[in-house]
């Protein structure tokens, strides 16, 4: 498959809340259909509710026409919401484009799950140090408070056992 027409696709897929996604408008411009023909073929498919519901996500925007401004609708789809519709495209270039919109999918799959690894494994690091830390103030905050204890008697003691080092004056009279 042509290598500009994967990496258009990939930017056809995105991220949307962690999951691969893309649109009714992405898979016109791919397949070269009409929207309207595309929005037509996903109401016309004879899937269940459930699927439906799961996979498609239709949504309406404010978008300028000519000169005025109107609400349009399109869908958002899954990888599998995707797949559905596009099976009953066929001929050699619809298959070609939908080998690569699969490439498309499985590329934003593998960002999402290096992008989690590497939150993760920051996430794992931080939560160690954060314990270490913890356990360390902890000890130290158990060791000043025995030191509170402690520091009194052992200043005592010092002061006695310095003023024995001194030697001791006794009074004579000349």
């Amino acid at each position: 498959m042509n290598m500009m027409l994967n990496l258009n696709l990939r930017g056809m897929v995105s991220n949307q809340n962690g999951e691969a996604k893309t649109t009714s408008y992405a898979v016109a411009e791919a397949f070269g259909k009409r929207h309207s023909d595309v929005l037509r073929s996903i109401k016309n498919m004879k899937c269940s509710q459930k699927f439906r519901e799961r996979n498609f996500a239709f949504t309406l925007e404010n978008k300028q026409i000519g000169n005025t401004k109107r609400n349009t609708g399109f869908y958002h789809m899954t990888e599998r919401g995707f797949m559905f519709l596009v099976m009953g495209f066929n001929g050699e270039k619809a298959d070609a484009i939908k080998e690569s919109f699969i490439d498309a999918f499985e590329w934003m799959a593998n960002q999402l799950t290096q992008m989690f690894q590497s939150k993760w494994a920051r996430y794992q690091q931080r939560v160690g140090y954060r314990d270490k830390r913890k356990q360390e103030v902890s000890c130290s905050a158990r060791d000043m408070n025995a030191w509170k204890h402690e520091k009194h008697a052992l200043d005592s003691e010092i002061f006695e056992l310095e003023n024995g080092f001194q030697p001791q004056l006794t009074d004579y009279q000349v």
